[in-house]
């Protein structure tokens, strides 16, 4: 029971490709403009914002293990020292 099947059956065709502009294309090639430091009340929240973020991320490495920690070169002493530019400079020497 099987039914004839011609060769336009098979056939196919490729699509038509046309050229775009890569810099329509990829919005990573164009040149990107410095962001621009708010000021005044979106100043004030970007800070609580950042400062809100950083102590998430810090509670969370609170929670890791002494094995976790160990695992990305850290120990209990360490996660208060993570985010402090001042202190951090070992830290970051250790990590490179």
């Amino acid at each position: 029971m099987s039914a004839p099947i011609t060769k336009s059956q098979l056939a196919f065709q490729l699509p038509n490709l046309s050229y775009v502009d890569a810099s329509l294309e990829e919005a990573n090639l164009r040149i990107a403009a410095p962001p621009a430091k708010p000021r005044g009340l979106s100043a004030l929240i970007a800070a609580f914002r950042a400062w809100n973020q950083e102590r998430v991320d810090m509670r969370e490495l609170e929670m890791l293990t002494d094995r976790e920690l160990a695992d990305i070169g850290l120990n209990r002493a360490d996660v208060h020292r993570v985010f402090r530019a001042g202190q951090n400079q070992d830290l970051l020497e250790r990590a490179a």
